[in-house]
């Protein structure tokens, strides 16, 4: 589907490259809609790319902290409208995020206000997958949340939807419609964080307290050296070595974090963000942990809103799932042993990419909760009987040696939003950003490949073939890059991995064909 679209609209863009450019906008691309009424339908950014640059390659977004100060963005956002237009038909006329496919997508064009917060959520999935899984532009980087929050405010006062615009929306609904009282639906921007609040019981049968003992410890207090702008130090060091800024209310009160937490379990998805599914298994495997470091991370990072909360690098979080996949690895012999049980298909949400590389190391305290703590995960995967040390009769040795380098390494000059610089340059020359978590751990790469191959095909997007040739030839060489991008973009879930931009592998590729 994705190349489909890509093909229908670079088709498009090509037929029409001698044309006037508003015959192009008026031209239907998807669901019976043309892209100037996509662009009437959908609202204004309410902010422009490239504010009050800091130097860093942010600049001030159009939300505030709690301080009154801007919260940082890249500079590039939002993007050019055009752009974000055509991109956003796209996913339209997929039905999904094209770059984010487990993502619906739905685009009503009546007056409802149910319709019109949808085509926010359209707008916002679209805007934060512009560039990839997870790779886009931050919400904060627009007016959208709060415009959101007054057409679903204007319809409670009103005691029933209204199709008026929201504040600096060009949103074409017509208040002539009557509309009908409906729920609006899940939707990344209309969701407001007095939604979170929790039952004091829990959720999934677990108590606050479990779910307390089950959750990594922050490992960063807040407030530590303020600047005297509204930052302190957070966590995590930047490539100079001096730390990451983040607000000075991050990390959040445990408490507050942990109910919140426990919010979204109960829902099964981020209550401020509804489009980002969560999963908290409690059981010791390795899978399981990181699942749980996810569904901090996301908790973390839309506390208050859509993409508004706190920055991983105001946690350890990082690099506690690094040693959890490292140090668990030379613990259970998971480095030379290939788990096929179904632990390690364990779906993560689309915001999983930039959760994996954060959390604190656990105390090696035991507890005699029943429920498993951070500090018996360490030593307590146990491995399933059906593991195995090879596939298609070479060892996960030999699957290395033959498995072309990723060529870059993870957590290269973070931004302080959870993207680092990946291992290709944008047209702009300037790197394009991708998960601070990617590319993966080497040997974590090399199971999850070693697992393709066994199958035939990608394990966790079984519609992708995968082989995996020895020989020296071209076209097996070739061959074995696509199965390692194969692997490498559907490692935690169909399209949820990481961009091949994180590696040199497109580069490596290109070589080889010449």
């Amino acid at each position: 589907m994705k190349l489909s679209i890509t093909f229908c609209v670079s088709t498009l863009v090509a037929s029409t490259a001698a044309a006037p450019l508003d015959l192009f906008w008026r031209q239907v691309v998807a669901d019976g809609l043309t892209l100037t009424q996509i662009d009437a339908l959908t609202p204004q950014f309410g902010h422009a790319a490239d504010v009050n640059p800091t130097g860093t390659g942010n600049c001030d977004g159009a939300v505030n902290d709690t301080n009154g100060l801007p919260i940082e963005v890249p500079c590039s956002c939002p993007p050019p409208r055009a752009t974000f237009i055509q991109s956003l038909a796209a996913n339209i006329a997929a039905g999904h995020a094209v770059n984010n496919p487990s993502v619906a997508v739905t685009f009503p064009t009546d007056n409802s206000t149910a319709s019109i917060l949808a085509r926010f959520n359209a707008a916002s999935i679209t805007l934060q997958n512009e560039n990839g899984e997870g790779v886009g532009c931050p919400e904060s980087s627009t007016t959208w949340t709060a415009q959101a929050a007054a057409i679903q405010a204007g319809a409670k006062d009103n005691n029933a939807p209204t199709a008026a615009a929201p504040p600096s929306s060009s949103a074409p609904v017509s208040a002539s419609s009557p509309a009908t009282t409906v729920a609006a639906p899940a939707s990344s921007a209309v969701t407001t964080a007095s939604a979170s609040a929790p039952s004091t019981t829990g959720a999934d049968g677990l108590s606050l307290a479990q779910i307390d003992a089950l959750t990594p410890q922050f490992g960063h207090d807040a407030d530590v050296n303020p600047t005297g702008t509204g930052n302190c130090d957070g966590a995590v060091d930047d490539a100079n070595g001096d730390p990451i800024l983040v607000p000075c209310d991050c990390p959040p009160p445990r408490n507050q974090f942990i109910q919140d937490l426990t919010a979204n379990i109960a829902a099964g998805f981020a209550v401020n963000n509804p489009s980002v599914a969560i999963t908290f298994p409690t059981d010791n495997s390795t899978n399981s942990i990181l699942a749980r470091f996810n569904a901090a991370s996301v908790t973390l990072q839309n506390t208050n809103g859509p993409g508004v909360g706190c920055p991983i690098s105001s946690t350890t979080w990082t690099a506690q799932a690094n040693a959890i996949r490292d140090g668990q690895q030379s613990r259970v012999a998971i480095a030379t042993t290939l788990s096929v049980s179904t632990e390690s298909s364990v779906s993560t949400s689309p915001a999983a990419s930039s959760v994996v590389a954060g959390c604190p190391a656990p105390e090696p305290t035991p507890t005699s909760s029943e429920v498993p703590t951070p500090s018996s995960i360490v030593s307590a995967s146990p491995v399933s009987s059906t593991d195995v040390t090879s596939a298609d009769g070479l060892s996960l040795a030999q699957i290395d040696a033959l498995t072309p380098r990723l060529g870059f390494s993870s957590g290269v000059n973070p931004t302080g939003t959870g993207n680092c610089d990946g291992a290709v340059n944008g047209a702009n020359g300037q790197p394009i950003e991708v998960p601070c978590s990617c590319p993966p751990a080497r040997d974590v790469f090399i199971q999850s490949l070693a697992q393709d191959i066994a199958a035939g095909h990608a394990v966790n997007n079984p519609s992708v073939s995968v082989s995996f040739p020895t020989d020296n030839s071209t076209s097996s060489q070739i061959t074995r890059i696509q199965s390692s991008l194969v692997a490498l973009q559907n490692l935690n879930g169909p399209g949820q991995g990481c961009p091949a931009a994180s590696t040199t592998l497109s580069a490596q590729l290109a070589a080889l064909q010449g």
